[in-house]
């Protein structure tokens, strides 16, 4: 069973990928958001969670060159104050690909002073965030398909 849409004409230039279901690849566009590609990923991620399917995701932020603006992450805090509780039963992980080590320890900074209810880890690469992925899904007792390996692979 799918989740989201399969990959098609970025909205934005987000892509949103469920072709590794349960494992859910979204890829951030190069250039900043503006705020309504903003709103459409808030939508997208809110449908996705909504579903209350058990998932993870790998957050691909690596061709980003500024981060996102204040409103947007007082929209991201707002998300979680109203969807944080599903999404921390449902969505077991997010493996945030984030290319600068400055951004990602700023990152893992930020989330043990305001925690989020889905665990989260910065990392450089898809290869840098396999085992973590494959740990969590052992968590959950959800077998890695081939289709997951293949993107954990970089083969996707």
């Amino acid at each position: 069973m799918t989740a989201v849409a399969r990959p098609g004409v970025p909205q934005f230039g987000l892509i949103f990928d469920d072709t590794a279901w349960p494992l859910l690849y979204v890829r951030f566009p190069s250039k900043p958001l503006s705020d309504e590609g903003f709103e459409y990923f808030i939508e997208r991620y809110t449908a996705v969670v909504e579903r209350r399917i058990p998932f993870a995701t790998i957050l691909d932020s690596r061709g980003l060159t500024t981060a996102i603006t204040a409103h947007q992450r007082k929209r991201l805090t707002e998300w979680f104050d109203v969807t944080g509780d599903l999404a921390g039963e449902h969505h077991f992980g997010i493996a945030t690909l984030i290319s600068n080590a400055l951004i990602r320890g700023a990152l893992k900074a930020v989330t043990w002073v305001k925690p989020i209810p889905v665990p989260i880890r910065p990392f450089g690469s898809i290869a840098d965030a396999a085992p973590w992925i494959r740990e969590i899904f052992a968590e959950q007792k959800i077998p890695t398909t081939p289709s997951i390996e293949a993107l954990l692979a970089g083969r996707s």
